[in-house]
């Protein structure tokens, strides 16, 4: 039995499939990912669905899953996107894509799915041995651990899914991190953003905090070479490092 951690799939159902195998992930292993498993890519539907009908896994809700869920209508209708964030998930963050996908299914598979997305966590604790991991999107807020997304205000959410020591725009310092007893695994910003293309792909580690966006939202542009973007996973009981590129597709 192990528990693993994986983020920002972005749409990319191959290589999470292909993830799974390469894990060898089974009925009786866990797997929490970590947020923006939709948008960028065409099949985040796809996802959500696999995850939402997995009994071993869950999502926590990453700011994509944001977006959606303050663009689409709440009663599943899908002559508009009338939510406040629709053009900036629509337009500027890929939600086009996801949004192909959920047209395709019933209004009540729809409702369903918007459901189970109202029920999932901002963040959640884990234990490692004696250590205690908290698992999020990007931020965190203490008092929100464990809160579903329902039960927390825009406000909350927007800063606990967008804000990340590791963009300017939506600065937090690390010391935030650091001054709690939890060991930190986030995704949010792509690796290669904060390291660059050194070498091989691997999750970034500073201090207590483990990032492990492994870059999947580069797959629509194409702007990377196939070996130097993928998926990274941490099996957090021994944090083990499992590595997918798009080049293991081809």
């Amino acid at each position: 039995m192990a528990t693993y951690a994986v983020s920002d799939l972005h749409g990319q159902y191959g290589i999470f499939e292909k993830l799974l195998e390469c894990i060898e992930f089974s009925d009786d292993d866990y797997l929490y990912v970590l947020g923006d498993a939709i948008d960028r890519g065409p099949d985040g539907i796809r996802i959500l669905l696999k995850i939402m009908n997995s009994p071993n896994m869950d999502l926590l809700i990453g700011n994509h899953e944001f977006l959606m869920l303050n663009s689409v209508d709440a009663d599943g209708s899908v002559d508009d996107v009338p939510g406040r964030d629709s053009n900036l998930w629509m337009n500027y963050n890929g939600g086009n894509y996801t949004f192909a996908g959920y047209r395709e299914l019933s209004r009540g598979e729809r409702i369903s799915l918007l459901s189970w997305l109202n029920s999932r966590m901002l963040s959640t604790l884990v234990m490692r041995g004696a250590r205690t991991v908290c698992l999020t999107h990007s931020n965190f807020d203490e008092s929100y651990i464990g809160k579903k997304y329902e039960d927390c205000s825009y406000e909350v959410l927007w800063n606990i899914v967008w804000k990340t020591p590791y963009r300017a725009d939506l600065f937090i310092p690390v010391s935030k991190y650091t001054e709690t007893d939890y060991d930190f695994i986030i995704g949010h910003v792509p690796v290669q953003k904060v390291v660059g293309l050194s070498g091989n792909l691997q999750a970034y580690h500073e201090q207590n905090i483990l990032l492990i966006d492994g870059g999947c939202s580069f797959r629509r542009d194409r702007v990377l070479s196939d070996n130097e973007y993928g998926v990274i996973c941490i099996r957090i009981d021994d944090m083990r490092e499992t590595v997918v590129t798009f080049e293991s597709l081809c």
